[in-house]
C-alpha cells in the first residue's frame, strides 16, 4: 500500500510540475559563444556516474587522457547525462571544478542516475546556473517547459549564427501507463519548435543548422540500426557496433519527426546505453551514441574515453573516437 501511496505521489508531482509554470520569452534560453571559423571541435562525455565512494582522482586522471588526446583539443566539453550516482554536493563541486579547471566551455544535461544522489536535480541546476567561469548552462527554473536543461547555445561569427547547439533533458524515469525511462514531454517539443522558428526568424528566414545534446535515446534509434544493415531508407551507419538492445522509453512522443520537419538538426548526441557507440545517418540526421567516460557501473574493456564532434565551417561534421584503458592511469 505505501508503495502504491508513494507512485500516486509521484505520478501527481510530475502532473503539478509540467501543468505550472511561466511562460518566458525563447530568447531569455540562448546563450552565445564566439566562433572564429575553421574548425570547432566538441569533445561529448558521458555517463560519467561519479559517487561518494569513488577515486575520483583516478577518474580525473583517466578523463584527463581522454581531454588532452591529440584527437580531443576540444573547443567545447558536453556532458550528455548521467554524471553522478550517490553523490554528495561536495562530489559535484569537485567534478565541476575539475572541469572548469581545462581552461574552455563546457556545459551538461542530465540523465535518469542524476537524481539518485543525496541532493536534487533542482540543486544541480541551481549551482551550475551561477557557476560563472568556464561553465556554458542556462535553466529557468519556473518556466512551463518541463526538465531541468533546455537552451540553447549559438556559436556566433560576425554578429551572426553559425550553428546553434541545442541542450535539452530527457527527463528520468516514467511512472504513468509503464514504468521504465522517461521521454520528452510535448511542452519541449514546442520548445524545440519555437527555438527553430525563432532562430530562422532572427537569422533573415534562412534555417539555421543544429546540433543537439542529451542523454536517453529516441525510440527510433534502434530502428535506424536496423535499417542500417540493410540500407533502408537510406540508412548508413558510419561507425561502430550495438552492443546492447537500446534503452529508450516506450512511449514515442513523435520528437524525431518533428525534428526531421523541421530541417535544423544534423546530429543527436547521447548516452545511455553503456556498449553501444555507433553512428547512423538516418533521414539526414546523424543518430549518435557516445563513448562512455569512466568504468563506473557497466563498460565494455574497448568502449572506454570519449568522441570529438568537429564541426567544420561549411556545417559538416566528421569524428575522432579516443579511447583510453584504466591500465594507463595506474
Amino acid at each position: 500500500m505505501k508503495k502504491n501511496i508513494f507512485l500516486l505521489s509521484s505520478v501527481l508531482a510530475m502532473c503539478l510540475a509540467s501543468c505550472s509554470g511561466v511562460k518566458h520569452n525563447i530568447s531569455e534560453y540562448i546563450l552565445k559563444l564566439d566562433y572564429s571559423g575553421g574548425d570547432y571541435r566538441i569533445l561529448q562525455l558521458t555517463d560519467i556516474h561519479l559517487g561518494d565512494k569513488d577515486d575520483l582522482d583516478k577518474h580525473f586522471a583517466f578523463m584527463d587522457r581522454t581531454i588532452s588526446d591529440p584527437k580531443a583539443r576540444p573547443d567545447l566539453i558536453v556532458v550528455t547525462g548521467d554524471l553522478f550516482t550517490f553523490a554528495s554536493q561536495d562530489t559535484a563541486k569537485r567534478f565541476f571544478k575539475y572541469l572548469d579547471d581545462k581552461g574552455v566551455p563546457w556545459t551538461v544535461t542530465f540523465g535518469n542516475h542524476d537524481e539518485q544522489c543525496y541532493f536534487s536535480v533542482d540543486w544541480l541546476t541551481g549551482y551550475l546556473n551561477n557557476y560563472g567561469s568556464n561553465c556554458v548552462f542556462k535553466d529557468i527554473q519556473d518556466d512551463d517547459v518541463q526538465g531541468n536543461a533546455n537552451f540553447a547555445i549559438n556559436l556566433m561569427k560576425d554578429d551572426k549564427v553559425f550553428e546553434q547547439l541545442i541542450i535539452m533533458d530527457s527527463n528520468r524515469y516514467y511512472y504513468g501507463s509503464y514504468f521504465g525511462y522517461d521521454y520528452f514531454k510535448q511542452d519541449q517539443i514546442d520548445w524545440y519548435k519555437e527555438l527553430v522558428d525563432y532562430t530562422t526568424e532572427q537569422n533573415g528566414g534562412e534555417v539555421v543548422k543544429s546540433l543537439m545534446f542529451y542523454h536517453i535515446p529516441l525510440p527510433e534509434v534502434n530502428d535506424a540500426w536496423e535499417k542500417a544493415q540493410t540500407g533502408e531508407d537510406g540508412a548508413v551507419l558510419k561507425y561502430g557496433e550495438k552492443g546492447e538492445a537500446p534503452c529508450n522509453p516506450d512511449y514515442n512522443s513523435g520528437f524525431f519527426d518533428v525534428i526531421v520537419e523541421k530541417g535544423s538538426t544534423t546530429g543527436m548526441y547521447f548516452g545511455h546505453d553503456h556498449v553501444n557507440n555507433f553512428i547512423v545517418n538516418y533521414k539526414g540526421i546523424d543518430f549518435a551514441y557516445g563513448i562512455k567516460s569512466t568504468d563506473r557501473i557497466y563498460y565494455g574493456e574497448s568502449m572506454l574515453g570519449g568522441r570529438t564532434i568537429i564541426l567544420h565551417d561549411d556545417h559538416t561534421v566528421d569524428y575522432k573516437n579516443v579511447y583510453h584503458t584504466y591500465e594507463e592511469v595506474k
